[in-house]
């Protein structure tokens, strides 16, 4: 496929994969509900596992995607060796280059990656790496000239590893690509008195796995109003994970938070503990843990309350396998979550525009463009509270649209209602610096009339 030809496909996501040693094979996605247009292209370290190694990532990633939408229709293209991409030819792609490794095949230095470490190019290189049985480790996968060279974009890049599955980089290479959002943020329900232990131990590994974890006991600083921050650190994650103990529902807080979820429409995991007579959301999938095979230790016998003697399980910590298995299968719901909210974000702007006559255009991942009575607008849709990063993005791409005209406006639609009122006096300090408009999610009535008149005072 011709680097021209390639520039001008309509696809959200174009993946390449080398599927034997220097032969690729190319996919294009479209109806994709993504953050941003983006070219995937993955390489192996040139072996014979590592070759089956990328070919199955490739095989995850398109699953992923395929089920990401019902709209997402998969083409099979041409494909393009990385090592002769011309990057520049696709400005408004994100572009990753995913090297694949294998113990006994590792990385090879390759003058050629330099070009996709570029920001001017928006391209970036990931490494992924196998299972290491000790004592190896990362620096086995590393030629000799390497790894005495510090410097060395493979030594500089941080490493995507998996254990049981390639399966579990999955979420990583997504986000690196701008298909999800590079901040993954969770916020963890639970009742302390019975399962204070298990959301310690959950968020630590959470945290080392790149998410923003929300704990209530750690999250909230003194002096700050509980509800409406609480209500503000729901609204910022993706995805709510309920720690289901059998006397959850004495917790009003866990309500709460659970209703919120659902009323937002937020991505909610149930993790149930042993001994669950009843659920809290029964109707919900559960992951549900087995006190033998997933606790060392049975639970600890405490009161029910200070004024209910009546003894109940306070769960210990997990087993160190447990809580892998947990934080791999909230990756998973994470993404998942994070496409159906872009989805439904999408879909109700489009049909709101639709019904009071605007003409939107553009594909299902990155801006909208709706025409207005005078002029066309570009709209950034955000699945969580506007930052800076939404703004600036919003701001460049609008700086560099070569059909912008005097009065059209960049535009960004994303929850805000919770927002205390430092928030929303920096979303106001970030609207006056880059002359783009936030409108909160929930009045689409207001967003698509100043769309249409354009007036925005």
């Amino acid at each position: 496929m011709a680097n021209d030809q390639a520039a001008d496909t309509p696809s959200d996501v174009i993946m390449q994969v080398e599927e034997r040693v220097g032969t690729f094979a190319g996919y294009a996605f479209t109806g994709v509900p993504a953050a941003h247009r983006s070219w995937m292209a993955i390489s192996a370290s040139g072996g014979a596992t590592s070759i089956r190694f990328a070919r199955e990532l490739a095989d995850e990633l398109r699953a992923v995607l395929l089920e990401s939408s019902p709209q997402v229709a998969e083409t099979a293209i041409p494909g393009v060796d990385p090592s002769g991409l011309a990057l520049t030819d696709y400005p408004t792609r994100r572009k990753v280059l995913v090297l694949v490794a294998a113990m006994g095949e590792p990385f090879v230095d390759r003058a050629w990656y330099q070009n996709w470490q570029s920001d001017e190019r928006d391209a970036c290189v990931m490494t992924v790496v196998p299972p290491l049985a000790q004592p190896a480790s990362f620096e086995d996968l590393l030629p000799a000239a390497i790894r005495k060279d510090d410097e060395h974009l493979l030594k500089r890049v941080n490493a995507a590893g998996w254990k049981t599955s390639i399966a579990e980089v999955v979420p990583a290479v997504l986000a690196r690509a701008d298909v999800t959002s590079g901040s993954a943020r969770v916020f963890v329900s639970y009742r302390r008195h019975e399962t204070g232990a298990v959301a310690l131990a959950l968020a630590d590994r959470l945290l080392h796995a790149g998410f923003e974890v929300f704990l209530d006991q750690f999250s909230i600083p003194p002096g700050y109003d509980f509800q409406r921050r609480l209500g503000q650190e729901l609204q910022d994650k993706s995805m709510v994970v309920l720690l289901d103990s059998e006397h959850v529902r004495d917790s009003k807080w866990t309500q709460h938070e659970i209703d919120f979820a659902k009323r937002h429409r937020l991505g909610l995991l149930s993790v149930r503990m042993p001994r669950v007579s009843r659920p809290m959301m029964p109707e919900h999938p559960a992951l549900v843990l087995d006190e033998t095979k997933d606790f060392d230790e049975a639970p600890e016998q405490v009161e029910r309350s200070n004024t209910d003697p009546t003894k109940i399980d306070r769960w210990r910590t997990p087993k160190k396998e447990t809580l892998d298995r947990l934080v791999a299968e909230i990756k998973k719901a994470h993404a998942d979550a994070l496409f159906v909210r872009r989805q439904r974000l999408r879909a109700n702007l489009a049909a709101a525009c639709t019904e009071a006559g605007l003409v939107t255009r553009g594909s299902s991942s990155g801006p909208l463009w709706v025409k207005g009575k005078h002029d066309e607008h570009m709209v950034w849709l955000t699945t969580r509270p506007a930052g800076v990063d939404d703004f600036q993005s919003l701001f460049l791409a609008h700086e560099s649209w070569a059909a912008r005209t005097a009065g059209s406006r960049g535009v960004i639609v994303g929850p805000q209602a919770a927002l205390e009122p430092d928030r929303l006096a920096r979303l106001r300090w970030l609207q006056r610096v880059t002359s783009c408009i936030a409108f909160d999610e929930g009045r689409l009535d207001d967003v698509v009339e100043r769309l249409q008149s354009g007036t925005w005072s």
